[in-house]
């Protein structure tokens, strides 16, 4: 039985990605649902461990112990001017688009009575929702409220709407936006040991079926 049980643990440590062979990668807020849905195919594939923490991304510093950074373009201004970035490692990955999120078990929201409604509408902040918040500036203001992505999807109270990326979206009824969509960029990080493992990542998450995993990230939450 000892043997047996020993011989069990083998296989499973054989199979399993080793846990010394981690590619640890930061994403912002928008995009880290997305990164987090090509984990399982991401290890399946190289036998590696994905370490995704989500962070602000922004300040040069905001990348130092990752081996990949990813998120929105505006996010990754500061990144890159600052030679944080490898810059032979930087792809363009997919685009995000926004959506109008009604609270979930309710009717989706109908953008033609937006104007009329009064109900409060939250809209994604900082550098990401930038193009989100001019797009509600001819409302009232008391009516919209920014708020700092946290990970996962955006919680509303029952009556309220959002703004937001697709992959923030959650299981509430959404509808589409004309706000120009959000383009993801991932690069890697100049001071990473896994430079190699990197440029790998970055391939399969920009083309493939790595990048139809996370081009497919919300979209289960798309009418």
């Amino acid at each position: 039985m000892t043997s047996r049980i020993a011989t069990l643990l083998l296989l499973f440590a054989a199979a399993a990605p080793a846990r010394g062979a981690e590619l640890r990668v930061k994403a912002s807020p928008a995009v880290a649902p997305c990164v987090a849905a090509v984990t399982p195919l991401y290890e399946r594939t190289f036998g590696r461990v994905l370490v995704v923490e989500t962070v602000a991304l922004g300040p040069a510093s905001s990348a130092a112990g990752a081996d990949v950074a990813v998120g929105a373009d505006a996010e990754m201004t500061r990144i890159l001017e600052s030679g944080a970035s490898h810059p032979d490692l930087d792809v363009d990955v997919a685009t995000i688009p926004w959506v109008l999120v009604g609270s979930s078990g309710g009717a989706a929201p109908d953008l033609r009575a937006l104007d009329r409604s009064s109900s409060r509408v939250r809209v994604l902040g900082g550098a990401v929702g930038l193009e989100a918040r001019r797009s509600l500036q001819h409302l009232p203001p008391e009516r919209v409220t920014s708020f700092t992505a946290a990970p996962g999807p955006v919680r509303l109270a029952e009556g309220e709407l959002a703004v937001v990326p697709l992959s923030l979206a959650g299981k509430g009824p959404v509808a589409p936006l004309a706000i120009p969509p959000l383009v993801v960029r991932a690069v890697g990080v100049r001071a990473s040991g896994n430079l190699d493992a990197a440029r790998r990542f970055l391939d399969f998450l920009s083309q493939g079926p790595g990048n139809a995993a996370f081009r497919q990230c919300g979209r289960e939450a798309a009418p």
